[in-house]
């Protein structure tokens, strides 16, 4: 760096060297000096030795850049002015010009002064006189910025030791000066006589705070405090919540947040009900050090003990203990826990205490993943909060075990894989639904054990002309245990053992032609799959609880089991065949077909043939040659998108099933919609055409104002499903919204819950919620 003397003068008061640099001059690690060539060698390792600065540790350099270095040697000042900036450990400063007065030991730093902490605090000021260790100092006009965006400012501040700054008459906000007018109030900010900032434990207090929103004071308090944005826990008060339920009447929670150590804490939020009483609310949160869990506990003594008429035992004092959790093991094992005890099956749903429709579940697990095996073992455990069903007619799974491996190495040239599932079920009283006159067994009572080994093996082969194909080959064996007088079916009530296998064998052609006709890449691929095997052994003799949901579509026409779970295997030999078309466009658009069909060539069909739960009745399998099963999809690969899938009967091509989705999104606005239809399955008693259609759209309408809604309508019967409509207002430091919802109650499908709730978040201080429900028919 080239340096050069310009001019060296002195008087009785003053003597100073300017040095200019056509670059920027530099201090390294101490102040270098330049000296008039009057001056002797001693005078000059004098003033060197007295500049040198101080430093925080001894690996701690510090370099400054300026346009210019300015010596004043009378004084024992050196001064940096123009385009100054300083690097110091991990600190940064810039300024217009910094002194240093080896007198004082004292930085000052005048003009446009930015100080950005190692911590990422960025302060801004037109003058501060600080410390050379950048600790301690008296600031004016100084403004504060945390990398998390908490922003404050003060006509006057100091900082101090152990990282505290205090700002006289200052003010604290996380909304960004207005751009037009910096001048302007923030949406939201609060002011005090004195703000003390401890950027160390990140906390902020206040004396004398007056809360103010859009220039409106709004709350005044002799002391607050608080967390910076930064700091994720610490004990407080939350803000409360309220509102109004037409059961439970007027209601109000304050909410504490109690966090005595870094590995618990603890939040208490009560609520009182005016027409039932004062509602305990608690939960515990802890941190393990090779996981976390939680509990909550929850009860009230009922004022009203005969205002839920579903309500069974003690009508009284109702409550709930929940408490989830996750181990982990070691890096490939895990053991978790979701369990709840309750009092009631409708405690929850009553006092709103839960987001599932149905039913709790609670469950215990452990889990394995290693790189080609996995092991999953749960128990589970479902408390019944509806109407229609009894807890006695509930399956409780005690457990059930899945592990998958995949062979190491190549097998036979291919891919081999094991797989294993055994399930124990319970259930007190046998379950059963009549609908249409037509009767079904969901689930038998008693006590069944099913354990099923499947053995598979697939290899690839890519022969001339680009053929692909895939042989494959599986041997499966089923083995249930039903002790004796466990209710299962008839055929099986005085055998405890059923054995059943079943070996397949297939293979899986494809044929792609890829085609490019201008700009756009075509690729046409026929399909077919034949697969062999012997008929299913005892169809209804068997329980089935986990193979009752059945939908024949494009999704499983190419796979060699389309039941869903275990206790039902296809049998029979089967040929699925189909034609799939991708293309690809310049312009990023793709589409992507698939049509095809299923045929029985030999053997029974095994949708064909009813079984406990009719469920491959009416499937579009049931037949030999199968209805056909379509899809079109469209990609803009530019947020739009849209897919329909379809079946078609076999003989008239009328519409069976069908399901459409798209969605969008262009500039301010998106949206997307879905279509549902299902045609009358006489065999499960199902008599009507069934059709749902789903929407959602919002728009951005201005800056931070949005507004949005969506409904689902069962267009079979005529009515609103749920619905919902919500207008929000959001920026980098506050949220409002406005949301008027509407559900048909799932518990007993005869009523409304009907909503008007108000949520506001004043962020990195405060959030609440005010909520006004009610029931109707």
């Amino acid at each position: 760096m080239r340096r050069t003397v310009q001019s060296a003068y002195w008087n009785d008061t003053v003597s100073h060297a300017t040095v200019t640099t056509g670059l920027r001059a530099a201090l390294l690690a101490s102040v270098l000096v330049f000296v008039p060539s009057s001056m002797n060698s001693a005078a000059a390792q004098d003033i060197v030795s007295n500049v040198k600065l101080q430093r925080p540790d001894d690996n701690a350099r510090m370099l400054v850049e300026a346009d210019q270095m300015v010596y004043d040697y009378d004084n024992e000042r050196v001064s940096a002015v123009g385009h100054v900036e300083i690097y110091y450990g991990d600190y940064t400063l810039q300024a217009n010009k910094v002194t240093y007065d080896q007198k004082s030991a004292r930085l000052i730093a005048d003009g446009s002064v930015r100080i950005t902490e190692p911590g990422g605090n960025v302060m801004t000021a037109n003058y501060i006189d600080i410390t050379e260790d950048f600790r301690t100092g008296f600031v004016r006009s100084l403004r504060v910025q945390t990398p998390e965006k908490a922003r404050f400012a003060a006509d006057k501040a100091e900082r101090r030791d152990d990282d505290i700054t205090v700002f006289d008459k200052g003010v604290y906000t996380t909304c960004e000066p207005c751009r037009e007018n910096p001048k302007k109030s923030p949406l939201w900010q609060i002011k005090a006589s004195r703000i003390i900032y401890n950027s160390k434990d990140k906390m902020v207090y206040y004396k004398a705070a007056k809360f103010e929103f859009m220039g409106v004071p709004l709350l005044y308090t002799p002391y607050l405090a608080h967390p910076d944005p930064s700091r994720k826990r610490s004990s407080g008060l939350l803000a409360p919540r309220g509102g109004y339920n037409s059961e439970l009447g007027t209601y109000v929670t304050p909410r504490y947040y109690w966090a005595p150590s870094e590995s618990y804490d603890v939040t208490f939020s009560p609520t009182y009900y005016s027409k039932q009483g004062l509602l305990g609310n608690a939960t515990w949160r802890q941190h393990v050090g090779i996981g976390t869990y939680n509990v909550r506990v929850a009860g009230i003594s009922q004022q009203d003990k005969d205002a839920f008429s579903g309500t069974s035992g003690d009508k009284t004092f109702r409550g709930a203990i929940e408490s989830s959790g996750q181990l982990n093991l070691s890096s490939k094992w895990k053991f978790g826990w979701d369990v709840s005890l309750l009092s009631d099956k409708l405690f929850l749903r009553d006092y709103d205490l839960t987001n599932e429709d149905e039913s709790k579940r609670s469950s215990i697990y452990l889990v394995g993943q290693g790189e080609r095996n996995y092991f999953d073992a749960r128990a589970n455990y479902y408390n019944i909060m509806t109407d229609s069903l009894n807890q006695s007619e509930q399956a409780v799974v005690h457990p059930s075990i899945d592990y998958s491996a995949y062979s190491k190495t190549p097998l036979f040239g291919g891919e081999g894989r094991l797989q294993v599932n055994s399930t124990s079920i319970t259930r007190d009283d046998e379950r059963q639904t009549t609908i249409g006159g037509v009767t079904r067994t969901d689930g038998v009572s008693g006590t069944y054990n099913r354990t099923s080994v499947d053995a598979s093996w697939k290899r690839k082969f890519v022969a001339p002309g680009g053929q692909v194909i895939t042989p494959f080959t599986s041997l499966r064996g089923d083995l249930y245990w039903m002790p004796s007088k466990s209710g299962a079916p008839a055929a099986l009530v005085d055998e405890n053992l059923a054995l059943r296998g079943m070996p397949t064998v297939g293979v899986d052609y494809r044929l792609p032609v890829l085609v490019t006709t201008g700009s756009t890449s075509h690729i046409i691929e026929p399909i077919a799959q034949v697969i062999a095997r012997p008929n299913e052994a005892q169809i209804g003799e068997l329980p089935n609880d986990d193979s009752q949901s059945l939908i024949f579509d494009d999704t499983i026409l190419f796979d060699p089991n389309k039941f869903s779970g275990y206790d039902r295997v296809e049998g029979g030999t089967r040929a699925n065949i189909g034609f799939q078309y991708r293309a690809q466009m310049a312009s990023g658009w793709s589409v992507n077909a698939l049509a095809g069909r299923s045929f029985q060539l030999a053997g029974r069909n095994s949708f064909a043939k009813n079984d406990l739960t009719s469920t491959g009745l009416d499937s579009g399998l049931d037949k030999t040659r199968s209805d056909y099963v379509a899809r079109v999809g469209v990609n803009s690969n530019k947020g739009i998108a849209a897919i329909a899938r379809g079946r078609f009967d076999s003989d008239t091509a009328d519409l069976k099933y069908a399901s459409l989705s798209a969605s969008g999104s262009y500039d301010r606005y998106t949206g997307s919609v879905g279509y549902a239809y299902t045609d009358k399955r006489p065999s499960a008693g199902i008599n009507q055409v069934r059709q749902e259609i789903t929407t959602a759209a919002s728009i951005k309408f201005a800056d931070f104002w949005s507004v949005g809604g969506s409904s689902q309508y069962d267009i079979a019967r005529g009515g609103l499903v749920s619905g919902a409509l919500k207008l929000k207002y959001e920026d980098e430091c506050f949220a409002v919204s406005l949301q008027y919802s509407q559900t048909r109650e799932s518990y007993s499908d005869t009523t409304s819950d009907k909503t008007v709730m108000l949520q506001f978040d004043f962020k990195s201080l405060a959030d609440g919620q005010l909520s006004y429900s009610e029931e109707s028919d």
